[in-house]
């Protein structure tokens, strides 16, 4: 299907028309899809942030292209100076990272980038519908690519998009996209009910909940997310896909909230005098899944939260990524490893009721006690 005027109010969809956005199985099967189109070799070299997921890893890996790992600045954008030190004669790819909202490196340097001939995959998973000077994160890059999976900022419980912004690339990607084949049905209904499942627990917790849980995982009618999409990139399902389509107009509305709680909990962020590395401008609209922050007393506040019962995370502890390190050149980490070892992250979903928000207000409050004493 075809999507016009991506996230503006203005929504038109066209079916059996020319496609310039599409959707994957998942976010790292669309950059594997991607690279295998672009005819990546095993002497081409894909410039990647070393603080990542390693769902990029694995991607560029299977691609058989060889990662150049590049330092990231304090606020965790891509280290511009690195990044144009790491490209040489065998570099064709520059995956651009939007890290929490923000771009990932400066304009200036994109536009020296796109000069000298390389091929931008801009990585919004974590920024979509976030804005740098009015413009939509994901525009910048050759292709651009999101994740709906369930920790993202939208989602429909798994899945990725693809946009493709380049017109140079635009046939030969939708030729080869229409040859792929589609999840099966079965497989798309579980991972519809397994979503809502999840969604209800988290809603209406209840005491025999884990065990429900747990039969759901035993007979393995829910199932953990696994590698597979990477070596066989498939099309999304055809009721996810309409349930995206029934998402869609509504995803203007959930960025405005995501923004909402990202301002409000921000402000209480630096009222405690919390380290927080990406802190909104003026010229930014942040839509952000999660908000990080950089402690000193890491293992103590994440016992707090679980003591809380408040979810939060600590993306990306290796820095860079261990799988197939052996494999990668490593041109500079010393920054990305410096957060890495301190970085946690609060929910920011637009999802959040005013119940949680207050908790996590407390949350805050406690965390600047351990790391301000």
């Amino acid at each position: 299907f075809y999507v016009n005027n991506f996230f503006f109010k203005n929504y038109k969809y066209k079916i059996k028309d020319n496609l310039n956005f599409l959707l994957y199985e998942s976010a790292r099967s669309a950059i594997l899809h991607t690279l295998n189109i672009l005819n990546v070799k095993s002497k081409d070299q894909v410039i990647v942030s070393s603080f990542t997921c390693d769902a990029v890893t694995k991607a560029v890996i299977n691609s058989g292209a060889k990662i150049v790992y590049v330092d990231i600045n304090k606020d965790l954008t891509m280290n511009d100076k690195c990044v144009l030190e790491a490209i040489n004669r065998n570099t064709k790819v520059l995956i651009l990272q939007n890290t929490f909202g923000r771009l990932g490196l400066k304009i200036s340097t994109i536009n020296k980038i796109k000069k000298k001939k390389i091929i931008i995959i801009e990585d919004s998973c974590l920024s979509v519908g976030s804005r740098f000077k009015n413009n939509l994160l994901g525009k910048h890059g050759d292709v651009s690519i999101f994740s709906l999976e369930a920790s993202k900022a939208v989602t429909i419980g798994w899945g990725g998009a693809l946009k493709i912004n380049n017109k140079k690339y635009k046939k030969k990607i939708i030729s080869s996209y229409n040859e792929l084949s589609s999840i099966n049905v079965l497989s798309d209904l579980r991972r519809l009910f397994q979503l809502f499942i999840s969604l209800y627990f988290l809603k209406y917790p209840f005491f025999f909940g884990n065990i429900f849980w747990y039969f759901f995982y035993g007979t393995r009618i829910f199932r953990k997310s696994s590698n597979k999409g990477k070596l066989n990139p498939k099309k999304i399902g055809r009721f996810s896909k309409k349930f995206f389509l029934f998402l869609f107009p509504k995803f203007i509305k959930f960025f405005k909230k995501t923004n909402n709680n990202y301002i409000f909990l921000i402000n209480l962020i630096k009222k405690e005098k919390l380290k927080c590395p990406i802190v909104q401008k003026k010229n930014e609209f942040i839509v952000t899944p999660r908000i990080p922050l950089l402690i000193k007393n890491k293992d103590r506040i994440l016992q707090l939260a679980r003591n809380m019962k408040i979810e939060i995370g600590d993306w990306f502890v290796e820095c860079p990524p261990k799988y197939k390190l052996d494999k990668s050149i490593i041109h500079s980490y010393k920054t990305g490893r410096w957060v890495s070892r301190r970085i946690i992250n609060i929910p920011s979903y637009f999802t959040l009721e005013k119940k949680e928000i207050l908790n996590l207000k407390k949350l805050i409050s406690q965390i600047s006690l351990i790391e301000n004493n």
